[in-house]
């Protein structure tokens, strides 16, 4: 009995695991906990490590939380993933923080990543089963003021998995647990432009996905998609109207490509992989125009080099803001015609904030 799955879930993989690797490299599992999750990173190029604070911060850097302008807020957000190959694969994010004062907050959110359905028949197209893979992850953080304009988060992540395997020529499907862990930094300061006073400049960095390995087959256990980011962005407030927050972001993954790391710790891969394959940084462009705080223009582009993937794109997005509420969309032009799943992928968030923000400043908290 052979079974046949009429929805194949490696169209998956080939949007979200490196797509030219050579085949002795490691590869992390649970690509999925990389994907952005929200409209507003999402169409500044997925930047969104050094980018002010908003009710998604979880996801980029918990250690935003400290600044931000209010007191708490939670967003919801859903994305239809690869929905030029398949219309069933989707991911929805809720998050939300709460602040202690000036000093510190907690926050949380659940990921959902629903594979789709997959129907199993035998080799003589006998209907034999569906099944409905997923992954879910569940954060919680930590964030607390270490100076005047500087502060650190560590994040907790449980992550559960499905895994399909064949008893007896028998498709089952398995749950996985995982653990991980982030550790986060932030400093933002006012600068002062001749052009733009009340201007800001901020910094952040972050190590993501420190955890156990999954466990995909029989045969090998994997690492998770630990990678670290930094970038910086400076906000020009021109007049109390008009601002402009342009922000640029370097990603690296920390998994060793190399086979012999396989067995490896993962503190011990992980300090192998800071340091090798430099070439192989993504480096994000993004910008951010706002009238008023209360209309938004995003625009980003998102660049990996030719030895990691086929994955670079233009990200397009709009976001408005009503009383305490926002909206915000955003869309994906894929630009290298080798990799087309992704293209024109759309993502919507709506959040809530709670707590009075600041007056005329640029206060995207939402």
């Amino acid at each position: 009995m052979k079974p046949k799955i009429i929805h194949i879930i490696f169209i998956l993989a080939a949007a979200i695991l490196p797509a030219q690797m050579p085949a002795q490299d490691l590869l992390p599992a649970l690509n999925a906990l990389t994907i952005a999750p929200d409209a507003r990173s999402a169409s500044l190029g997925d930047a969104g490590v050094a980018t002010s604070a908003d009710a998604n911060s979880q996801h980029w850097n918990a250690a935003k939380y400290i600044f931000s302008q209010h007191n708490g807020g939670i967003a919801l957000s859903y994305t239809p993933w690869l929905k030029t190959a398949t219309s069933d694969i989707y991911i929805t994010y809720l998050s939300g923080f709460y602040k202690y004062g000036d000093n510190e907050s907690v926050s949380a959110s659940l990921r959902f990543f629903s594979l789709g359905k997959i129907d199993f028949y035998t080799g003589n197209y006998e209907f034999l089963q569906t099944a409905r893979p997923n992954e879910f992850a569940f954060d919680v953080s930590y964030a607390r003021r270490l100076g005047k304009n500087i502060s650190g988060a560590i994040t907790f992540r449980y992550i559960n998995s499905t895994k399909i395997t064949i008893h007896n020529t028998v498709p089952a499907t398995e749950h996985t647990s995982n653990f991980a862990a982030d550790i986060a930094f932030f400093y933002q300061k006012h600068v002062d432009f001749s052009f733009a006073p009340k201007s800001e400049w901020a910094f952040g960095a972050t190590i993501s996905n420190l955890g156990t390995k999954v466990n995909v087959s029989d045969s090998m256990d994997y690492f998770l998609p630990m990678h670290i980011k930094f970038g910086t962005r400076i906000t020009f407030n021109f007049d109390d109207v008009h601002f402009l927050s342009p922000t640029v972001e370097f990603y690296k993954s920390i998994v060793p490509t190399d086979s012999k790391y396989g067995n490896s710790s993962v503190l011990t891969a992980a300090v192998h992989g800071i340091t090798s394959d430099l070439s192989k940084i993504i480096w994000i462009l993004g910008a951010e125009y706002s009238y008023k705080n209360q209309i938004y223009i995003r625009a980003g582009y998102h660049n990996e080099s030719k030895q990691i993937s086929s994955n670079s794109y233009l990200t397009f997005g709009a976001g408005i803001k009503y009383k305490n509420m926002d909206f915000s969309a955003s869309y994906l032009f894929v630009t290298d015609s080798h990799n087309t799943l992704l293209d024109n992928t759309y993502r919507l968030s709506v959040a809530i904030a709670f707590g009075k923000g600041k007056s005329n400043w640029y206060d995207y908290d939402l």
